[in-house]
């Protein structure tokens, strides 16, 4: 089937058959007309990130209603091309993104908390029930916008995961509200992906003082040259020394943990200071069977009022603190935040190249 890619009823889509492994392809589906109260957006970027790359080694996703396939991406940026009836606060031209998740009718969905959703009968853009944004062309609610600025269009791209951890503090500052002199000084940050670099420069912006830790060299790293560049301190540490990252540090009292990996997490809970909250912004894949005395956990927090608090997906609001901060970066260390932009795959008939993923690759993007 020949694929086109010029104004018609049709249009190319990077796509899975959920579930099914070995099933990543260039489908065909319609291109989408704004009805009233529509907005009708041309996407310019796509990222892409290990939530794609689960569902493409067919761990989990689901189709919309009947149909086999699913469109994948979930993280945007696009450029309104038109507006439906009724539409106000967008227009032709003006950038955007879009949250990913769409709410069912739980307690916490009508309360417009869909990223708290208590039934998990959602649908997510690119995930689960709805198609995503690797294609030219898609309609959405004007609801689920976020106006994103001009000058930020060249790393927009980031405003989806860094609402993940925008997220994740926000709910870490909730709960700290239990201590009137809550004002962290020091945080450390697992691993060195685009969550976790991105939740490094939030805390720096707000003159934190932050330790990045991975595994890699620092000579060989992207990465800690990012952390540096923005006044962190980047450390590589084995799982067998991990215990010793917090040893020449001053009480911490922020953790993000954005490894995926196990090896930090009981770790974490040793080093954490008094008062202190370690936030999990990663799926955690599963390495080994590890032994941990329960009395040991128990100590661990209980004795220092210590805090795990676990985050996933993100609320509108995230989404534009997540374009402020975006834009805080900029301000403060120009062009930095871009250069965790890796990789740019140059449209979506090379789908195949979102399969690599080289190292030290931080984010990889469709440029549509």
């Amino acid at each position: 089937m020949a694929l086109s890619t010029s104004p018609s009823d049709r249009q190319p889509g990077i796509a899975i058959r959920p579930l099914q492994v070995d099933s990543l392809h260039l489908t065909e589906i319609p291109r989408p007309q704004p009805g009233p109260g529509e907005v009708q957006i041309k996407i310019r970027h796509v990222g892409v990130c290990g939530t794609d790359r689960e569902l493409i080694r067919a761990h989990f996703g689901a189709a919309p209603a009947g149909e086999e396939v699913l469109v994948l991406g979930h993280e945007m940026l696009g450029e309104v091309a038109a507006v439906g009836a009724g539409v106000q606060g967008f227009a032709p031209g003006e950038l955007v993104t879009a949250t990913v998740r769409r709410p069912d009718n739980c307690p916490a969905c009508q309360a417009g908390q869909p990223d708290m959703c208590q039934w998990r009968q959602y649908t997510e853009r690119g995930i689960a029930g709805l198609h995503g944004y690797m294609t030219e062309t898609v309609v959405e609610d004007p609801r689920y916008l976020i106006p994103v600025p001009p000058a930020l269009a060249h790393a927009g791209i980031l405003v989806e995961p860094l609402s993940v951890v925008e997220k994740g503090l926000r709910q870490a500052n909730l709960i700290q509200r239990r201590i009137n002199s809550w004002n962290p000084k020091q945080a450390v940050v697992f691993g060195t992906g685009p969550i976790g670099l991105l939740g490094a420069l939030m805390l720096l912006v707000r003159d934190i003082d932050v330790v990045v830790v991975g595994r890699r060299p620092a000579q060989s790293l992207l990465a800690a040259e990012i952390v540096e560049a923005a006044g962190g301190r980047y450390l590589a540490v084995s799982d067998d020394d991990l215990h010793k990252v917090g040893a020449d540090l001053p009480s911490i009292d922020l953790i993000l943990e954005a490894s995926g990996r196990q090896g930090p997490f009981f770790p974490a809970i040793q080093m954490l200071g008094a008062n202190g909250v370690l936030v999990l912004l990663s799926g955690m894949r599963r390495s080994s069977e590890v032994s941990v005395s329960p009395a040991a956990i128990n100590g661990g927090l209980l004795g220092g009022n210590k805090v795990i608090v676990g985050s996933v997906n993100s609320a509108k609001e995230d989404f534009e603190l997540g374009v402020a901060d975006l834009a805080r970066f900029e301000a403060r260390w120009p062009g930095l935040a871009e250069r965790l932009i890796t990789r740019r795959v140059p449209g979506l008939v090379e789908f195949a190249q979102i399969l690599e993923q080289p190292a030290g690759d931080i984010k990889t993007i469709i440029e549509v």
